[in-house]
């Protein structure tokens, strides 16, 4: 593969949200929207070659933002732990 060509698949094998003191209409919402605002998130730079068996994204505070936000957030966290930083 060459530097600039990206995967064309990533492969989650599990997501681990904690979404403790968040509604479940919200949690629910959040939980559709991740996958798409994940996939954009994921595009916009490269991502690591190699696998790496646990990933911890984090903690957001959810208290004060909206669904929409949320899942922004979420998604950007998590891209940003999947992040070739050697490139």
């Amino acid at each position: 593969m060459s530097v600039n060509e990206q995967p064309k698949r990533l492969h989650i094998a599990r997501l681990e949200i904690d979404l403790r003191h968040v509604a479940p209409g919200t949690a629910r919402s959040l939980a559709r929207a991740l996958g798409p605002a994940l996939a954009r998130e994921l595009a916009r730079q490269p991502l690591r070659r190699t696998p790496a068996e646990r990933i911890d994204a984090g903690r957001i505070d959810a208290s004060a933002a909206s669904s929409s936000q949320l899942v922004t957030d979420i998604a950007r966290r998590i891209a940003q732990s999947l992040l070739d930083e050697e490139q």
